[in-house]
């Protein structure tokens, strides 16, 4: 059988639809592509901003680790001129106890009338001699 211009014109127009079906099918893919990189795209860009919000809150920790260095050495610095400055108080302190008890003895070892002189011309009252 030939075929004749009606059934020619059937086939090329049943051909059309059937590219038509094929390009919409087609649309329908890359749209769904689309959608898909969209939603990679934004998933990314939040992955974007919590690192950057993550890189900022490590800026600030280390920031602060640096403040707290500065200050630590400052406080060393501190605690050494604290000790140096203890010492020298210690130092004083033991020495006026050495005076204090060499004055305790020599006035143990004193008469009592050359103490009771001394306590007169200090205005002191005189010990009660018995």
């Amino acid at each position: 059988m030939i075929p004749t211009g009606s059934d020619r014109k059937l086939a090329e127009a049943s051909e059309a639809e059937q590219q038509a079906k094929d390009m919409k099918r087609l649309l329908a893919k890359a749209q769904q592509q689309i959608r898909k990189l969209q939603e990679k795209v934004a998933d990314q860009k939040q992955q974007f901003r919590e690192l950057q919000s993550h890189v900022k809150h490590e800026d600030s920790l280390a920031a602060e680790r640096e403040e707290l260095k500065a200050e630590i050495a400052d406080l060393k610095g501190e605690i050494k001129e604290l000790t140096r400055a203890n010492r020298e108080h210690v130092d004083k302190v033991d020495a006026l106890r050495v005076e204090n008890a060499r004055l305790k003895a020599e006035i143990k070892v004193q008469s009592p009338n050359k103490r009771a002189a001394q306590a007169d011309l200090r205005g002191l009252p005189q010990p009660l001699l018995s």
